[in-house]
């Protein structure tokens, strides 16, 4: 059976990986590129699917929360660590190539039955798989919806910062969050809001560019299935709601597609089954976080039953 991916990040690579020992799978990427992003992740996914520790850049133990004056350290039950996309998207696409998948860097125009064009060519398939962004061309291609998504603003200063921590003040994150992630000689900043990011640049005492990447933002009514294209990772929207999290849940997302197509199991009722729950609770937290009970939900975290609470629901996935 022939399976052509398009979209060679996280998710399409990782999708490749697990496939490609069972079948013809061709993994198509449009270029090479360092994509936005924190970096972060959970330590476990290393050891589960033997990537290179080489490829970390801190590993941490806690993070803080802060809330205006507040900062309430988090104990983690699983290590939280940070990669470098270009370093870590480049070796998920070496492995996958390992395991036998064939990597072409050619760009997505079309799509026809049991084929699709690209800009230097033609590839037939069985199966087709979109792991092409918030963005993606397939989706658009078929007719589908575009991904919700909202624009985060980030960029990487020269400072080295010794924890991660996330920022819940209202005129550094208004909606959302800001976010802190230390890697080896820089630190990875973001925010969802353009004048939360500048002050909180301000706070950090830089003055850099501000850049922006639009992130997924989930609902269950997102079509991640139309007859035999699946659709994987920021393309099918699966970042997690509050928290933007996607590395994580592009990789169990992937392993969780990849095991749909090798036993013809209902991709969308397996994905539910791992996710939907924590997904759809995440999405109410989101909402509450828009609305005055942020302050509640920032000073319930001082009772160390709920904050333990909040680690154990939100490391909960046992990656099987």
């Amino acid at each position: 059976m022939k399976i052509v991916i398009v979209g060679a990040g996280i998710a399409g690579s990782m999708t490749a990986l697990f496939l490609a020992k069972h079948y013809d799978v061709t993994l198509i990427q449009d270029k090479k590129w360092d994509k936005p992003c924190g970096g972060g992740t959970r330590i476990d996914i290393f050891d589960k699917f033997n990537l290179d520790k080489n490829l970390i850049k801190n590993e941490m133990n806690y993070v803080n929360l802060k809330y205006h004056n507040h900062t309430q350290k988090i104990k983690l039950n699983t290590k939280l660590v940070t990669v470098i996309r270009e370093e870590f998207d480049e070796s998920l696409r070496q492995k996958a190539v390992e395991n036998g998948a064939k990597l072409v860097f050619d760009k997505f125009k079309k799509v026809e039955t049991h084929k699709i064009i690209t800009e230097n060519g033609s590839f037939e398939y069985d199966i087709l798989i979109g792991a092409d962004g918030v963005y993606s061309s397939l989706r658009k291609a078929l007719g589908l919806g575009k991904i919700p998504s909202v624009l985060a603003f980030y960029n990487r200063i020269n400072k080295k910062s010794e924890v991660c921590e996330f920022i819940f003040d209202e005129n550094k994150a208004k909606k959302e969050y800001s976010w802190i992630f230390p890697h080896d000689k820089k630190t990875h900043i973001g925010n969802i809001d353009k004048i939360g990011f500048v002050k909180l640049c301000e706070e950090l005492g830089v003055d850099i560019k501000i850049k922006g990447y639009p992130i997924p933002k989930w609902n269950e009514n997102i079509v991640i299935q139309k007859n035999n294209v699946y659709f994987v990772g920021d393309a099918a929207g699966q970042v997690m709601p509050l928290t933007f999290e996607g590395i994580f849940y592009s990789i169990y997302s992937a392993k969780v597609l990849a095991k749909s197509i090798i036993y013809n199991l209902d991709y969308k009722k397996e994905w539910e089954k791992v996710f939907l729950k924590k997904f759809k609770f995440m999405k109410f937290l989101e909402k509450m976080n828009n609305t005055p009970f942020r302050k509640i939900l920032m000073q319930a975290q001082k009772l160390s039953f709920i904050n333990k609470w909040s680690v154990n629901f939100w490391q909960k996935e046992k990656i099987n």
